[in-house]
């Protein structure tokens, strides 16, 4: 089964390179393949964060009430869950599901760099008829804008700073791209940074440390996974703003979008004549030092 993906995955990037010959263009053009197919994933948890804000202030009145109660306090969050819709999971599913699509990505740009004994490669999941074949066989660099795409950048450190400095400015887009993907989450988002839950706050670590991960990655993985890593996330930028420009409702309150209100049944006040509670009604606030219309209509009388 992973044969056939593998397989399949390795023709469309065949594809995109007979299209524009240039490896690293072939690996963005299938990266933003795979990110539109997982699309309404990402979209999903996009909306997932944006109502879990929205939820915070219902959600810590909850904790405090139920406090001493944790069975009855789970029920009451569940229900608040389902009955707007929000999942705290919905939010972490991209990332669980980004550990598999690496993995497919490292093992296909593996097997494109396959080497034989004398060290030339031998690509495998490839149609040996195809341009990318024919480009990559015998050969033992893979080359793209002065970067050997097969090469790590601490391989490429070990050669000499110079050869490394391409290695390191891809790095360094790769994790600004992931900082300020995660930053755009955290603005838009931002009663999750001072929310008490403790899976909310797993949530931002997560999410903190995944442009560190970045970091880590982008030394020890092969610069075609930097590529990868690099138009996954300004994907990311791109899709966060389109949905939140197709669905300003899901901004915070502070851009104008609604708030949860809470649950609570109105106040009541003990009827005078015996009969059943009334609610308590405000009416029209008038704002200190302005003149109360209604008295003026009653002196005109």
């Amino acid at each position: 089964m992973f044969d056939a993906l593998f397989t399949g995955l390795a023709w469309l990037l065949s594809a995109y390179y007979s299209l524009v010959p240039n490896y690293a263009v072939a690996i963005a053009l299938l990266t933003i393949t795979v990110m539109l197919l997982l699309f309404p994933l990402n979209a999903k948890a996009v909306r997932s964060q944006a109502a879990l804000s929205k939820l915070q202030p219902e959600l810590k009145r909850i904790q405090a009430k139920y406090k001493d109660d944790p069975t009855q306090q789970n029920a009451e969050v569940m229900a608040l869950f389902k009955e707007h819709g929000a999942s705290p999971f919905g939010c972490a599913l991209p990332l669980i599901v980004q550990m598999p699509v690496l993995f497919i990505m490292y093992t296909i740009l593996r097997g494109l760099t396959h080497r034989t004994k004398e060290g030339v490669f031998d690509p495998k999941y490839l149609d040996k008829a195809s341009q990318l074949y024919q480009d990559l066989a015998g050969e033992r660099t893979m080359k793209a804008f002065g970067l050997d795409l097969a090469e790590t950048a601490s391989e490429a450190a070990k050669a000499s700073f110079a050869h490394a400095i391409p290695f390191f400015v891809l790095i360094v887009g790769v994790v600004a791209s992931g900082y300020w993907q995660q930053r755009m989450i955290s603005r838009r988002n931002p009663q999750q940074n001072l929310d008490d839950n403790p899976m909310a706050k797993q949530m931002q670590t997560m999410t903190r440390v995944m442009p560190l991960m970045y970091l880590v990655f982008g030394f020890t993985l092969p610069a075609g996974l930097n590529i990868y890593f690099l138009t996954s996330s300004i994907f990311r930028i791109g899709q966060q703003w389109l949905i939140y420009r197709i669905h300003p409702e899901l901004l915070p309150a502070s851009s104008g979008a609604p708030v949860i209100e809470s649950r609570d049944v109105t106040p009541k006040k003990p009827s005078t004549n015996g009969g059943p509670p009334k609610p308590v009604t405000t009416g029209r606030v008038t704002p200190a030092g302005a003149p109360n219309r209604s008295n003026k209509k009653k002196k005109r009388r």
